[in-house]
């Protein structure tokens, strides 16, 4: 039997929780909305969306601050967190779902390159964001990052995770500290070049999905045996970690 689309999980997730959810779009145009309410009954959950195209609609209908914008630009953690707070608390929901980024195919820069996607989740006491850069025409990236953030919403909301009015208690991933060396992007972001784990070095030969977390910067990168790590910059102590379990095989590399 096929899975159920995305929308029609994430919906029935809300439902049996009774949690309402509310959402702020930017490159994706009103196709997360779409989705959802494709869905029948989705009214019962989805308070919905704002389509926050421009810089004026982003101020002005999400309480974006102008200082974020210039300073971090819409295609930005900070910024999307912002979307995604103000999406649930003009509309009183408990999730607030929001995604900026660029779509293409012109709008791309060296440091915020055609496909690079921002999405945002807020609760009532926590937020967290993920980035992406997704392969194809605009209407791929579109489809990539509207499905994406539905996927988000719905692994946060899984049973046993929780939804509270302070922010959930994260469990720490067991991890190895390494030895690394990076590249600095002009995102200020550190691409590793190569890290050293109990001795034996690992050249870097790709890389994967991006994400920030509470304990770091996060990414997947690839070596030259197709064998895939999940490495974490730490921000507090400057150093780099190897997140375990180790992920195998190329599946594993794509976002």
């Amino acid at each position: 039997m096929p899975e159920k689309p995305v929308e029609v999980r994430l919906g029935e997730l809300l439902r049996a929780r009774g949690l309402k959810l509310a959402t702020a779009e930017s490159c994706t145009g009103g196709l997360i909305g779409h989705k959802i309410t494709s869905v029948p009954g989705s009214s019962e959950y989805y308070l919905g969306g704002v389509v926050s195209y421009a810089y004026e609609a982003k101020v002005e209908l999400l309480g974006v601050h102008w200082k974020t914008l210039r300073a971090h630009g819409a295609v930005s953690r900070e910024t999307v967190l912002e979307m995604a707070n103000g999406a649930r608390e003009r509309l009183n929901a408990d999730l607030g779902l929001a995604v900026s980024g660029i779509a293409g195919p012109g709008g791309g820069m060296p440091n915020k390159p055609v496909g690079l996607t921002w999405i945002g989740l807020s609760t009532n006491g926590e937020e967290q964001a993920w980035t992406f850069v997704f392969p194809g025409e605009r209407g791929q990236v579109k489809e990539q990052a509207a499905n994406t953030a539905l996927q988000l919403a719905l692994e946060y909301l899984e049973p046993g995770s929780g939804i509270k009015t302070e922010a959930r208690k994260k469990v720490k991933p067991t991890r190895d500290a390494v030895e690394a060396e990076a590249r600095l992007e002009r995102d200020g972001r550190l691409i590793p070049q190569w890290f050293n784990r109990n001795g034996t070095t690992y050249m870097v030969a790709s890389y994967g999905r991006r994400w920030d977390a509470e304990d770091g910067q996060h990414m997947l990168v690839m070596d030259h045996k197709a064998q895939v790590y999940e490495l974490v910059f730490s921000p507090a102590d400057q150093s780099w970690y190897l997140n375990k379990p180790i992920k195998t095989g190329k599946r594993a590399f794509s976002s």
